[in-house]
């Protein structure tokens, strides 16, 4: 099974080869802004690999997981990665169980290590019933999946999901002007925190403290990554990526404490035509 989706991920990327062309030239963003802000490195793949995990990444700290999807091919996948090399040590394709894909789920979106598990946010077809997929991150092992309570779907969108202190925070893409919270224990509706102002095409979320950072990908070159204040609602942006181009997609997103520095990591897509796993540090 793992072979034949190596070769259609191979394929995907021939059949849109010349339109990929045009990504050549796309390399590491510009510019970044922020306090102190340095790209640290990145690791660069094609997407006949990084379609396995073209949405979300997480880290504990030894090892990426990174979660992808090509929706109209009833695409999923998982992967984990050495974080000092790069190097994917794991994949499984079509990692959500036939009969959970039965009922309309594929789209895997942003994800978060927690406990020995990869928790992941899943979208369903016209984004009914939106659910948490949970997967073993020794194995990568599909175990369990939860559909969001119906007061806390909104419209249905669901990109992202992190967990602190036994809660799951989460927003919708579009129009965002508040977080919403699950219980970790049984997955209930928790409540929601109204944030201070309307933000658009969240793609990935990762708290470090008490500091929720969104990563946006709002159609402009400029990247931004918000923090939102998860006492007051209070957000504003925290760091500005410029990419230099209009068709680089901001995806997952995660964020570390080491050394008296934040270390963002990021999944980009240019265009499809690679994967990329960007790093930055920021000054405390």
């Amino acid at each position: 099974m793992t072979v034949l989706f190596k070769i259609l991920r191979t394929s995907v990327r021939l059949l849109f080869a010349a339109l990929f062309a045009l990504a050549g030239a796309i390399s590491a963003p510009t510019a970044v802004t922020g306090a102190d802000a340095v790209q640290e490195g990145e690791f660069a793949y094609l997407y006949s690999d990084g379609a396995a995990f073209c949405q979300g990444i997480t880290t504990d700290g030894t090892f990426y997981y990174g979660t992808g999807c090509i929706k109209y091919l009833n695409y999923n996948a998982i992967v984990k990665i050495d974080a000092q090399t790069g190097e994917i040590v794991l994949c499984k394709d079509l990692c959500l169980p036939a009969e959970v894909m039965a009922k309309g789920y594929s789209h895997l979106g942003d994800c978060a290590y927690h406990d020995g598990k990869i928790y992941a946010a899943c979208e369903a077809f016209f984004f009914k019933d939106p659910a948490i997929m949970v997967f073993d991150a020794e194995t990568l092992d599909f175990l369990e999946y939860h559909v969001l309570p119906p007061e806390g779907q909104g419209n249905g969108h669901f990109p992202w999901l992190c967990i602190k202190d036994g809660t799951i925070y989460y927003t919708q893409a579009r129009d965002v002007n508040e977080v919403r919270m699950l219980h970790l224990a049984d997955y209930s509706y928790k409540g929601s925190l109204k944030i201070d102002q309307t933000i658009t095409k969240i793609t990935g979320g990762d708290i470090l403290d008490d500091t929720l950072y969104l990563s946006s990908n709002d159609g402009s070159d400029e990247k931004i990554t918000y923090a939102v204040d998860l006492n007051t609602g209070h957000t504003t942006a925290a760091l500005v990526r410029q990419m230099g181009n209009l068709i680089t997609e901001a995806e997952g997103l995660c964020v570390r404490q080491q050394d008296g520095k934040l270390w963002f990591h990021y999944l980009d897509v240019p265009f499809a035509s690679k994967t990329i796993i960007r790093t930055y540090s920021v000054t405390r």
